[in-house]
């Protein structure tokens, strides 16, 4: 057995040494004859495939209109990058965008006509401009107009971010008193759902007791030596709604509105008294110079629920203007915006303020829900105060999107 191992691991090392050594021993080697090797080489065919890529060419639309160059180019924009994205984004809310990359595609020329009004005395000019049965709104500003919403045909508008939430107020400051200074008569906030075509009148009972980075006051003389911006800021924590901004008027802008208008055509659901030396109001269809218009809406002793029901009435009246400009047609939108800002202030821009006014100019007067905020009179101290009642809360709530009802 000893003698195996050895003699194995002799061959083992003989072979190790035979790998890592030469020899001077001849070595017999033995070549395969040459005509027994065969190399084939495997022919590879190579294939070049050259991809070609068309690009499209880039489409716009064509233009033509009746106001001037400029607009030409903005429509053109707009019109261009809604047939085709890969042309530059137009100068247009960026909402207005998205909302036209979920429509069918445009033609590709288009004609429009407009009607154009600067506001003021050199102020911004604004347009509406009817493409066939499209209607656009635009701003001119600096010189460049831009496209600030419109209604494509047979689609839902887009005017602004829904919804559009804005305070609505009554100074009570007469004739040559600061109207922007003055006690607020009446408060309301205004919903509008653009593309519902719905919206929201919302009172707030003049006497209502807030709490404001001022102290504790009736709202109604919380604008008095204070302005609108505080209206707002306080109008904006008790609601918890998300304001855009306020439009304020006097009794001298709401006359001389009205006397544009011609009077007021409102229909009262039943008859009214004055509770002072003022005639009473019937019931029913009538139309209101001026003055007896300024009489109903700061009306309030005669009527059942005193504050409330005159908040209601204003309500009423709102309704009853826009049934009389809506008939007047959406070409009379510039005429109206250039009068409301004669005989109104506003922290809206231009923009805003179009868009809204479009808004409602769009929406049927009988689809915004008039109603009134809750509460219960009781006294503050020496003053007679209204304290909202605890559903209230609940109604602002059902307010932030634009409507009521719908909780």
């Amino acid at each position: 057995m000893r003698r195996f191992t050895f003699l194995s691991s002799l061959t083992l090392a003989v072979l190790v040494l035979g790998a890592c050594s030469g020899t001077e021993e001849s070595v017999a080697t033995t070549a395969v004859p040459t005509s027994l090797v065969t190399t084939t080489t495997a022919a590879q065919a190579t294939t070049s495939t050259k991809l070609t890529t068309t690009t499209a060419p880039l489409l716009s639309v064509m233009v033509t209109g009746d106001v001037d160059p400029e607009l030409d180019a903005a429509l053109g924009d707009l019109y261009s990058y809604w047939l085709d994205p890969r042309n530059p984004t137009p100068d247009a809310p960026a909402g207005l965008i998205a909302f036209l990359a979920t429509l069918p595609a445009p033609a590709a020329n288009i004609t429009y006509t407009s009607t154009v009004r600067t506001l003021g005395d050199g102020g911004d000019t604004i347009a509406v401009i009817h493409v066939d049965e499209t209607v656009w709104f635009g701003l001119k500003v600096d010189g460049s107009w831009r496209i600030v919403g419109g209604q494509p045909a047979g689609q839902v508008p887009w005017l602004g971010d829904s919804p559009r939430l804005v305070l609505v107020l009554g100074s009570d400051a007469r004739v040559g008193q600061n109207q922007l200074r003055f006690r607020a008569d009446s408060i309301h906030v205004i919903g509008l759902v653009p593309e519902q075509q719905t919206g929201a009148i919302l009172g707030i009972p003049r006497d209502t007791y807030v709490t404001t980075s001022e102290g504790d006051f009736k709202f109604t003389n919380l604008m008095a030596g204070r302005g609108p911006e505080i209206m707002l800021e306080t109008a904006t924590d008790l609601t918890g709604l998300p304001l855009e901004g306020y439009i304020v008027t006097g009794f001298k802008g709401y006359t001389a509105l009205l006397t544009q208008l011609g009077g007021l055509s409102i229909n009262l659901p039943t008859s009214m008294r004055s509770g002072n030396n003022w005639s009473n109001f019937p019931a029913g269809q009538q139309q209101l110079n001026p003055t007896r218009a300024l009489q109903l809406a700061r009306i309030r002793k005669g009527l059942p629920g005193g504050d409330f029901a005159r908040s209601l009435n204003q309500g009423r009246i709102m309704q009853a203007a826009m049934d009389m400009i809506q008939p007047m047609g959406i070409d009379s939108l510039p005429l109206m915006v250039d009068l409301l800002l004669q005989n109104a202030w506003t922290d809206l821009t231009t923009e805003d303020l179009l868009t809204l006014a479009a808004a409602a100019y769009l929406t049927p007067s009988q689809a915004l829900v008039n109603q009134v905020v809750p509460g219960t009179v009781g006294r503050a101290g020496s003053a007679s105060v209204v304290f909202l009642d605890p559903e209230a809360a609940d109604i602002f709530a059902d307010l932030a999107d634009g409507t009521l009802g719908n909780s």
